[in-house]
């Protein structure tokens, strides 16, 4: 075989030579010059990759678009490692003793590529059933620590109890035993939470809390050519990235218990790049920092940023048939007597959205991204869904396809769609669509063409193989006439994956929703990325944005959130916690904060995870917080046996502090259409009722006007776009943090309690003296680094100022 490698060279780390099985020999490198990083053969920014325990496969091509090109690699780590023979696979076994960051450096042409790599924090845990001497056949355990699969959770028996050893990452997780097929708490663990559907789980901590004994970041000031950083602990590392390459020597320094990081003169050939700051030490991974550089120099305005800086995304999802009707000679009902009419199709189409952009609707809430839900090509008829009651429905939300290339003639045309997207730029907006590339509907082509490419509907045992979304993850269908794509063979995702990349080619769309995410094998979504990054990003320079949708615990949900796949996923699992300590007057704060913290745990803190306000798949928020609908009931059910309302206008103080939270922390705040003002709806199709512009409420006009202020808040602070994550105050019924980009602070503060509260906070700082203002009225004084709110029942504050340098 043969080979072209890089020379041998002295480098920064002892250098190592290692055989492979594959026969190929690896040789360490000097610290490359950065005279030609312009030619980033890599694209995008390169995430930490989540080692496993024991053995790991990296595969390449999801940081590199060609990895035949790398001469060599270094770990900064002695190990062996294998290297296939086309340079796409990496394997190795990672070891308990390397540091929390692990870094892979790849050489191309001399440049060198750094990826870090994050060491497992997996714990073993024996979690152990007691019978108390009574015979069980079977035990199992379901919870968030296997995605509530009890297949997945089989205990032995041995010495007279149940048990199993269990290997999770330090946190809080909820479970329940199965016993001989009966669900029940765990009877020897009295620790148990509401699960907010009128039950309870027990909950199992794993691991200690080292929170506060990890670094902490912070920004504090910049030069023309400079960045000053303070440390809140000291770490044990600090890795500092321009782009994906390391800064290292003279351009990270330490002083006067400052870190310093000169910016490359690189950096100045480019409109748009990133510093990003990585600590550690022996409490674990601390905060990492992300800092847009503009031509070299500190982005220090919000009007530096444009549509193209996907990190300062705001999404706004309309399901398109139930948002506007712009064109009524394209309506079509299903006709059918079976069918309900919210089960219909009510006329709403891309037109419709083409004159609230021309009204200027969306520039007045102030979003920047528009959510179309799927709009292909659906079925004309309608079918009876396979779970009692066994309702009638069309293909009204556009999750029924029979094309994956056209769109829906009751939606509009591919002019519409032209003028739709073109119309959205203009405004500095982003378009991205939710496409299905789990499923079909039985009417298309190509399922009548290829049977043979979906899952089977039958199991062994003789069950269906419909709505198993857990026991069979992977091939379940979805309804009877809903085969699923079997993605597992090539030509499948091929065609799918080519029939996404189309309408991104064709419409210049910004992005995608991806439905049923996990259902989806890994390798396809890989495909679909490596093809958008060399047909799309690589040749326009392009940034898009990939979201997915997952129900499931945040270690199955962050599978799909690599560089090689998508950008982030609905982060569903705070949303809960956000809903349930919002709603409910009991639920204290202390669960929104550490939930948080998780979400941080999982995905970083510059994440680019979706902070949703409900989904087309919910009952709407403010149906519980405006107590019209019960967590122990039928939600779904309840929407066709009543009227739902908002029964008590609580529920829209709760909604806007909702909204505030989701709209001031990390990630990409989603509002779900009507979700502005409070429009109410039990489950599925309730909560899909026709938007409405007109006849407002007063409470859902100040509802909406507040969503608003809080929408263009976040456009013109970089704190709230980029600053880190500071809790000031967690208690029952308050809570406070503060988010701060290089002395720009933006401190949010929160009343859950009916009453009215004052929260005093000592701050680390002191603001500029007359920089501080209330955003929403709220009194407040400040004593040097003293701060005082009063804030009356159900309600929040944002403060914004300066501190004193």
């Amino acid at each position: 075989m043969r080979l072209n490698l890089a020379p041998m060279a002295t480098g920064i780390w002892k250098s190592i030579v290692t055989f492979t099985l594959f026969g190929l020999i690896v040789f360490s490198c000097t610290t490359a010059s950065k005279s030609s990083l312009l030619q980033d053969e890599t694209v995008g920014l390169v995430g930490i990759t989540k080692l496993k325990p024991g053995e790991n496969n990296i595969h390449l091509e999801d940081f590199f678009l060609q990895p035949e090109k790398i001469d060599s690699i270094r770990f900064s780590e002695e190990n062996i490692f294998e290297f296939s023979p086309d340079k796409k696979t990496l394997s190795f076994v990672a070891s308990d003793k390397w540091p929390v960051l692990t870094k892979l450096v790849c050489f191309i042409k001399g440049e060198a590529y750094t990826i870090l790599l994050q060491k497992s924090r997996k714990l073993k845990h024996t979690l152990v059933f007691d019978p108390a001497g009574k015979h069980f056949e079977k035990v199992q355990v379901k919870g968030s620590m296997n995605d509530w699969n009890p297949a997945n959770g089989k205990l032995d028996f041995a010495d007279g109890k149940w048990q199993i050893n269990l290997h999770l990452n330090p946190g809080k997780y909820h479970y329940q035993f199965v016993v001989d097929g009966e669900a029940i708490l765990d009877p020897n663990n009295p620790v148990k939470e509401d699960n907010n559907i009128g039950g309870f789980n027990s909950v199992l901590m794993v691991g200690e809390d080292k929170t506060l004994e990890r670094p902490h970041l912070q920004s504090t000031s910049y030069t023309e050519d400079e960045i000053y950083l303070a440390s809140s602990t000291n770490s044990e590392e600090i890795i500092a990235l321009w782009q994906n390459y390391e800064l290292t020597g003279e351009q990270v320094q330490h002083k006067n218990d400052e870190i310093v990081i000169r910016i490359p003169r690189e950096a100045t050939k480019l409109k748009r790049s990133w510093i990003r700051l990585f600590s550690f030490n022996d409490g674990g991974l601390g905060n990492d920092l992300l800092i847009p550089l503009e031509y070299g120099k500190v982005v220090g305005s919000v009007g530096q940023l444009d549509r193209f800086d996907k990190e300062t995304s705001i999404l706004y999802f309309m399901m398109v048939d139930r948002f506007n009707n712009g064109n009524s000679d394209n309506d079509k009902k299903v006709d059918d007597p079976e069918v309900h009419e919210r089960a219909n199709y009510y006329g709403g189409d891309l037109a419709g959205i083409i004159q609230k952009l021309e009204e200027g609707y969306f520039e007045k809430l102030g979003i920047n991204t528009i959510w179309l839900s799927p709009i292909v090509q659906n079925t004309w008829n309608a079918y009876t869904e396979f779970p009692e009651p066994h309702r009638k429905f069309t293909g009204y939300h556009g999750y029924w396809p029979i094309s994956l290339n056209r769109i829906d003639k009751r939606f509009g045309t591919d002019e519409e769609l032209h003028k739709l997207v073109g119309l959205a730029h203009e405004k500095g907006m982003n378009v991205i669509l939710d496409f299905v590339s789990n499923h079909v509907h039985q009417e298309s082509q190509l399922y009548q063409n290829h049977p043979e490419w979906v899952t089977p509907v039958d199991l062994p045992d003789g069950t269906k193989n419909i709505r198993l979304w857990d026991e069979q993850r992977l091939t379940t269908w979805f309804d009877t006439f809903l085969p699923t794509l079997d993605h597992e063979k090539p030509e499948v995702r091929n065609l799918v994956s080519d029939s996404a990349l189309y309408w991104i080619e064709k419409f210049d769309l910004d992005g995608f929703r991806h439905d049923a995410t996990k259902h989806i094998p890994e390798i396809y979504w890989q495909i679909l990325t490596k093809k958008l990054r060399r047909q799309v990003v690589e040749k326009t320079g392009k940034r898009l944005y990939q979201v997915g949708e997952t129900f499931g615990g945040r270690e199955l949900i962050g599978s799909y959130v690599s560089s090689g796949m998508l950008d982030g996923q609905f982060d569903f699992n705070l949303y809960w916690d956000v809903r349930s300590v919002f709603v409910n007057d009991n639920e204290p704060f202390g669960k929104l904060n550490n939930s948080i913290l998780e979400t941080f745990d999982y995905y970083g803190c510059n994440h680019l995870m979706g902070n949703v306000s409900g989904n087309h798949d919910m009952p709407r928020f403010i149906s519980f917080a405006g107590k019209a609908l019960a967590f122990d009931e039928d939600s779904q059910e309840a929407g066709w046996s009543r009227d739902i309302k908002v029964e008590d206008p609580v529920g829209y103080k709760k909604l806007a502090s909702m909204l505030a939270f989701t709209l001031t922390i990390p990630g990409v705040p989603v509002i779900y259409y009507g979700d502005e003002f409070g429009t109410p709806g039990a489950g599925d199709p309730d909560n899909r009722r026709p938007m409405r512009f007109d006849n407002l409420s007063e409470d859902e006009l100040k509802t909406r006007e507040i969503t608003s202020k809080l929408v263009q808040l976040r456009k013109a602070n970089l704190p709230l776009l980029f600053g880190d994550f500071n809790e000031l105050l967690v208690t029952d019924d308050s809570y406070a943090y503060y988010r701060s980009y290089f002395g720009e602070v933006v401190l949010v503060a929160f009343n859950k309690n009916s009453e009215e509260i004052i929260i005093e906070v000592e701050l680390p700082f002191e603001f500029k003296e007359g920089s501080l203002e209330n955003q929403f009225g709220h009194e407040f004084s400040i004593d040097g680094n003293k701060l005082t709110i009063t804030l009356p029942g159900n309600s929040f504050e944002v403060m914004s100022g300066i501190t004193n340098e």
